[in-house]
């Protein structure tokens, strides 16, 4: 089992990122700068072209983490003014969803891998849509599947 938000999949090479000061995270921009394809990557080993933006892993962890992962999404009531008032610059919001899981809820990362799994989400069909991603049910996904 992962050490929840402490260990991470790389997803160039699949192995096991040991701690948060070995993995960086990288992701794209479409033509109107919104930002898409977020990946947790060994730092300088995994390393894809054409990811022009990158962050080491550590600054989206914990409560400064998730103020800089909600910056993408929405500037606030502070700075969401004038033309910043609908800023968002996400563009798959599902997939930077998953990405925030990934990096802010434990056991996420080791979940997901499992997915895909036929029984499971046979089992959560009729789930709340909290209910998946709580971390005891995630635990429960882990320790079953």
């Amino acid at each position: 089992m992962l050490k929840p938000l402490q260990e991470w999949i790389c997803d160039c090479c699949g192995k096991i990122i040991p701690h948060a000061d070995a993995g960086y995270v990288i992701w794209r921009h479409d033509a109107d700068q919104r930002d898409f394809d977020f990946k947790i990557i060994h730092k300088f080993v995994c390393e894809p072209p054409n990811y022009p933006s990158s962050t080491p892993l550590t600054e989206f962890l914990g409560t400064k983490g998730s103020t800089y992962l909600l910056s993408f999404i929405s500037l606030g009531k502070i700075k969401a003014r004038g033309r910043y008032r609908n800023y968002c610059h996400v563009l798959d919001f599902d997939e930077f969803v998953d990405f925030y899981r990934r990096v802010q809820i434990p056991y996420y990362e080791e979940a997901r891998t499992k997915f895909n799994n036929p029984v499971l989400l046979a089992e959560m069909e009729d789930a709340s849509e909290l209910h998946p991603y709580q971390e005891d049910v995630l635990k429960q996904i882990i320790e079953r599947f």
